[in-house]
């Protein structure tokens, strides 16, 4: 049985499933009868775009995937792939949504967009390493997608809350996790996932969108106020500049885009190394480099 290991989103990454570029459905009929998520889509200044249907291309995805991968790669990080065999719909850019690791235990996502809810068949054979026992699936009308769920520390998880992680997704980690020994907390947000306004890093930095967080119990604030905040704007937060991934305490993956060039400064000049590549095709589709990753092992740090 292949380890799985998580508890921080920030030490040295081990091994990934990332996303695909191929298949891409080009059928813009076809992807609006597929899609059921209308409803669902976030009131930002995309939202008009995603309507619309203007979706990357294939060739810019398999690209920026191929770039992708050559910096894990280059970190000796495990890569691994969804099969394409089985893909079915429109969008396999954004595995993160479909499952994710707390712990040693591989949680499976509970979907809130029809279209998506086959979509951890792509990864069936991957899990298919991992102890069953380790695996563990919500029950029905529990809403939780791995965007929404983001570890602080080891002990600590928080979950958000809005149109695609429901209160009844955060009670049920609540409920699974606290016998363990976790602090699991809502986070109230009005993005797609929690991840594009937050994103904590290795040397106790906290990138953050702080409007897109109004409204939440003080015990929430007090743990996002033991970081050190990297503000973001409306305009980063809009082009995910929050939504990096972390190889390691010191190194994040991030977007080089004009609109993420301040923050990706400020962190180098707090002492991070940041990796840039051109990463736009993901990021039309409404997620970046977090969301383009299921992580399955990390590092103990001793």
């Amino acid at each position: 049985m292949a380890a799985i290991s998580i508890n921080d989103e920030f030490s040295q990454l081990q091994r990934v499933i990332i996303g695909l570029g191929a298949p891409y459905q080009t059928n813009k009929n076809q992807v609006a009868s597929e899609m059921a998520e209308f409803p669902f889509v976030p009131n930002t200044d995309r939202k008009r775009e995603v309507l619309a249907l203007t979706y990357p291309t294939e060739e810019i995805l398999l690209r920026e995937y191929a770039d992708y991968v050559g910096i894990l790669e280059k970190y000796d990080i495990e890569v691994l792939r969804a099969d394409p065999g089985v893909a079915y719909s429109f969008d396999y850019t954004c595995p993160r949504d479909i499952g994710f690791v707390i712990g040693d235990r591989f949680f499976v996502a509970n979907m809130a967009v029809p279209s998506r809810v086959d979509e951890i068949d792509t990864v069936r054979h991957l899990m298919a390493n991992i102890d069953p026992d380790r695996i563990v699936q919500p029950p029905t009308g529990v809403l939780l997608e791995g965007g929404d769920v983001i570890l602080i520390d080891y002990s600590t998880i928080l979950v958000g809350i809005n149109q695609r992680s429901n209160f009844r997704g955060y009670a049920f980690l609540r409920d699974y996790l606290s016998p363990l020994g976790y602090q699991v907390l809502p986070l109230e947000h009005n993005q797609l996932h929690l991840d594009c306004c937050l994103n904590p890093l290795g040397g106790g930095h906290l990138l953050i969108h702080p409007d897109s967080l109004k409204g939440n119990h003080a015990a929430t604030w007090r743990i996002l106020e033991g970081f050190r905040w990297v503000h973001v704007d409306a305009v980063e937060r809009e082009h995910l500049a929050t939504n990096v991934l972390s190889i390691n305490p010191d190194t994040v993956i991030a977007r080089s885009h004009v609109a993420c060039t301040r923050v990706n400064n400020i962190l180098r000049d707090l002492g991070y190394r940041v990796e840039e590549i051109d990463f736009d095709g993901v990021p039309a589709t409404g997620g970046s480099f977090r969301c383009a990753s299921l992580v399955l092992s990390r590092a103990v740090e001793s």
